[in-house]
């Protein structure tokens, strides 16, 4: 005997509920993937695989680093955007991939907003400007007179087009009136072996990544782009303190799962997260990487990332950067 289409329907509808119910519950019962935008060697790879680390311990299942690098992070971030929300694929975002992209790429085949479901915000970085060596510079001033001497043949790198370390020497350049050729590359890992053979003049790169190589002293650090000297750098000055007013630049990183993704799964992969940013052996290598956790509930992640978008709107302009 057939049940009458309205009542088959209802009695669907209880199904399907009724299992994601079970599903939802029985989160996590496989491996995680973790996907970073990126490529390995930078900051966004070494956060994320501590973080990943803890996170696999808390939950009891693997969670995998996935580096998908490329188009400024968009191809790492279309994978997660795509992916089904079952909380079974994150990706860990920065202000680029998941903000200023939409004023450089305004006809992405996503949307960094609308097709994401915020978890938390991990925490915020600032940029160390970095030289190899063999550039005698030892302040801002004293590099942008090095860069005026080149005579236009000055570089340097960045972790991608449109990204706040293209952003940050482009605004080095403008306001002093110099010109140096942009190097992008996938990934702040992949640049810093040009910076280090001396291929590149100077480098905007993230205070995580920068640090160790400052302290090994296979980089000179110059200033750090912060409001004002993080604690994991306070001998370092700031650019405002180098006397380039109004020289502030503040990234942050967060995690992302696929739009729609159940707000069960959301809370738990929020609050494990926020713990194992709190782990004590993950507040000791946060220490090391000059690196800033904050940690907070989707909500607050998603204020950030839509009040970001005005502030990258004027910087972008100002500066003139463009991707092409």
């Amino acid at each position: 005997m057939f049940l009458p289409i309205h009542k088959f329907l209802v009695a669907l509808g209880l199904t399907i509920s009724a299992f994601n119910a079970l599903a939802q519950a029985e989160w996590p019962n496989r491996p995680i993937k973790w996907v970073v935008p990126f490529a390995p060697g930078g900051p966004t790879d070494a956060i994320s695989r501590v973080l990943s680390l803890r996170l696999a311990e808390s939950l009891g299942q693997a969670v995998t680093v996935d580096n998908r690098a490329g188009a400024s992070g968009a191809i790492g971030s279309e994978l997660v955007a795509r992916a089904a929300p079952d909380g079974y694929t994150i990706v860990f975002g920065t202000q680029s991939t998941h903000a200023s992209n939409l004023v450089f790429f305004p006809n992405m085949a996503f949307d960094p907003i609308r097709d994401f479901q915020p978890l938390t915000l991990v925490g915020s970085s600032c940029l160390a400007l970095i030289v190899p060596p063999g550039v005698s510079a030892t302040t801002p001033r004293e590099l942008v007179e090095f860069i005026a001497r080149q005579d236009g043949a000055a570089s340097y790198g960045t972790a991608a087009a449109g990204s706040s370390q293209h952003v940050a020497a482009e605004l080095l350049l403008r306001s002093s009136k110099v010109k140096a050729i942009h190097v992008p590359y996938k990934g702040s890992g992949a640049a810093i072996p040009d910076l280090l053979g001396g291929r590149l003049t100077f480098m905007f790169d993230n205070l995580p990544s920068s640090l160790p190589l400052a302290r090994s002293g296979k980089v000179r650090a110059l200033a750090q782009t912060c409001a004002k000297r993080s604690p994991a750098a306070p001998d370092l000055p700031t650019m405002v303190e180098a006397g380039f007013k109004d020289f502030v630049i503040e990234g942050w990183y967060g995690v992302f799962a696929p739009a729609k993704t159940p707000r069960a799964i959301t809370e738990r992969l929020s609050a494990e997260i926020n713990k194992a940013l709190r782990h004590p052996d993950s507040l000791e290598r946060w220490k090391s990487l000059g690196f800033d956790p904050i940690g907070s509930t989707p909500e607050v992640l998603g204020e950030r990332q839509r009040g970001d978008l005005e502030y990258w709107r004027r910087m972008i302009d100002f500066t003139g950067v463009k991707v092409e």
